[in-house]
């Protein structure tokens, strides 16, 4: 389901630690929802280089070009990651947002069978559309037989689904159910 939320990216300087340079760190703030998560960019500026409203370093020096250029990529990962979690089929908040953003799994990372229920389902509404009961009832036999291998291990994560768990899948299914 897509959310019609918006998110917002603000960038603060935290002038209560200057360090001996008399420079401050970045922070970035991501709201969502009236949630905030702030967290440090790891960029540090001299303070009275910071225009606050326009959210760039200034005036144009080299120091400042690539401190606006890095805020600016912070920016760009941070509404990249919202995109990406927003077609994940279940909520989120700013934290899963910020998790996807530093390249964690979100809690809502799709598995393998999630992903066969999300099919089955829509399916499941084509009988008499698309196709027959008989073809449905194929693929919940399908996901059936793909949840007994998985018994054995933990469900598998879409994306980590790699050419080793095909080839075991197939194995079981050869050696352990006899199909051919």
């Amino acid at each position: 389901m897509m959310n019609n939320y918006k998110i917002s990216i603000l960038f603060l300087l935290n002038k209560v630690k200057i360090n001996k340079k008399g420079l401050c760190s970045i922070r970035c703030r991501i709201t969502y929802q009236k949630k905030i998560k702030i967290f440090s960019t790891g960029l540090f500026i001299n303070p009275e280089h910071w225009n606050n409203k326009q959210q760039v370093a200034k005036p144009p020096s080299a120091e400042n070009k690539i401190i606006n250029i890095q805020l600016s990529l912070i920016s760009q990962k941070i509404n990249e990651a919202f995109l990406m979690i927003q077609v994940l089929p279940n909520e989120f908040d700013v934290d899963d947002i910020y998790k996807k953003f530093m390249g964690e799994d979100t809690k809502d990372e799709i598995t393998i069978l999630g992903a066969y229920d999300l099919h089955n389902e829509k399916m499941k509404k084509l009988i008499g559309v698309d196709f027959n009961k008989l073809s449905w009832s194929r693929y919940v036999e399908s996901r059936r037989k793909v949840a007994e291998f998985i018994k054995s291990k933990s469900d598998v994560k879409l994306k980590q689904l790699d050419l080793k768990f095909i080839k075991d899948l197939e194995y079981y299914w050869k050696t352990e159910k006899k199909l051919k």
